[in-house]
């Protein structure tokens, strides 16, 4: 889209959620009522300001025609992916590593590949090409070279209510339902995605399992519960691998984790005027639900970067590299065990899993929307004490509180799996990553 004032260009992945918000209290002159258009006007008018503004998930550049220079930028958290790629004489910005490392003719970073193959994803800032840089969450960089960090994780200097919790999250799912299509949610048997359905307008869910491997029943449970209608989606053993095979393909690097093909299918089920789908991601980080991690992070004892790595990922065997070391050394430095938990799953494990759900619903022509990744609600809960979150029974403590409080009594009380797409049961989840990872490079052909 072009500028009122034909100097600015931008090229946008996303959505604002206050953009309407914006448009009033900066009396911005547009010409549509796209969300696109504001940003553009914002930045017209006030400059990099515009960019501490924006509550939403995005991905832009903006190119000023008149001096010859560029901006982009990268949501908080890292909803939406950014990658970049330069040299003396070329720059090239987008959302798809894949496509760039074809486009430039990039060679396969294999220290990216052994990075996944313990902690399923790369290190923050590397991708699985050569020279090609993951743009970090939270920062804006310029064509001069320089960059700035907009935003940080920092403590709430308010004191913890439930109420305001509450509240909160509350208005985060209802700006997040903002749309001019059909929205739907998915709905595991869980709890994050039984309060976002609770405390939403949304009347359709989708549920997807394998016939063997399914949380149906809760979900019909949950259902129920709150009078919403429920599509049971069933796929078998070939259908999943297909959508691995298939993700990869499009995707040209490896998929993060097997639930990625459910997530794909599901998506692909919906009706086509369903466009915009809620989901449950950022529960777990923002309250602690990865409970055995956590209650052991707790404990305040510290084995090094490796016995971390070995804890957190699926691989015994695989040399850890030592730029993935680093970066949890670097992370860990001057914090207390569970200060560093927290921070790196903000920092490495939620934008990986983000990043899965971006790709798996956009190749199905949905958008999927994260209340739970909001940051009102990550800087009011960062920080707190962990027994606000987790006790030696319980974790996710404020959700469950909400939970009872509007009769989801079921999802309390059963065990946490979200759509598992484990093939064989009876393998562990060590077994089940080498044979999904053996699937996903003989794809690639890598």
């Amino acid at each position: 889209m072009i500028s009122n004032n034909d100097r600015y260009v931008i090229v946008f992945n996303g959505e604002i959620y206050n953009h309407q918000l914006l448009r009033k209290e900066l009396k911005l002159q547009c010409r549509t009522s796209s969300d696109t258009e504001t940003i553009l006007e914002g930045y017209a008018q006030i400059g990099e300001k515009i960019i501490d503004l924006l509550e939403g998930m995005f991905a832009f550049v903006i190119y000023d025609k008149l001096a010859d220079t560029w901006v982009c930028a990268r949501d908080s958290l890292g909803i939406k992916p950014l990658y970049i790629y330069q040299t003396n004489n070329l720059t090239v910005i987008g959302s798809e590593p894949g496509i760039i490392a074809d486009l430039c003719k990039l060679s396969v970073d294999q220290v990216a590949v052994e990075e996944w193959k313990v902690a399923r994803r790369p290190t923050p800032g590397a991708s699985y090409f050569l020279g090609l840089k993951e743009h970090l969450p939270g920062m804006l960089s310029r064509s001069d070279t320089s960059t700035t960090s907009y935003w940080k994780l920092k403590p709430s200097d308010k004191s913890y209510s439930q109420e305001e919790f509450e509240s909160l999250l509350q208005e985060s799912i209802t700006t997040h339902e903002i749309s001019d299509v059909v929205n739907v949610a998915l709905l595991s048997g869980g709890l994050d995605s039984a309060v976002i359905t609770g405390l939403s307008n949304i009347k359709k869910t989708y549920c997807i399992g394998l016939s063997e491997n399914n949380e149906f029943a809760g979900a019909k449970d949950t259902a129920d519960t709150l009078g919403r209608e429920l599509v049971k989606v069933v796929v078998d053993n070939n259908d999943l691998v297909q959508s691995w095979r298939l993700l990869t393909s499009m995707r040209k690097e490896p998929l993060s984790v097997p639930n990625e093909g459910l997530i794909y299918l599901v998506c692909k089920s919906m009706n086509k005027d369903e466009k915009v789908v809620l989901t449950g991601e950022g529960a777990d980080e923002l309250l602690f639900g990865y409970d055995g991690i956590y209650r052991w992070a707790c404990g305040d004892v510290w084995n090094g970067a490796e016995s971390f790595l070995r804890r957190y990922g699926y691989s015994d065997e695989i040399k850890i590299p030592m730029r993935l070391l680093q970066f949890v050394d670097d992370e860990k430095e001057g914090k207390s065990v569970i200060e560093f938990v927290e921070d790196f799953f903000y920092k490495f494990h939620l934008p990986g899993l983000l990043r899965r759900m971006d790709f798996s619903s956009m190749a199905a022509s949905k958008e999927a929307r994260v209340p739970f990744v909001n940051r009102k609600i990550i800087s009011y809960m960062y920080r707190r004490p962990p027994e606000l979150k987790l006790s030696r029974l319980e974790s996710k403590i404020p959700l469950r509180r909400l939970s009872m409080k509007i009769g989801l009594i079921g999802a309390l009380n059963r065990k946490k799996v979200g759509f598992s797409a484990s093939i064989n049961t009876s393998n562990n989840k060590t077994m089940e990553y080498k044979s999904f990872q053996k699937i996903i490079l003989e794809e690639l052909e890598w």
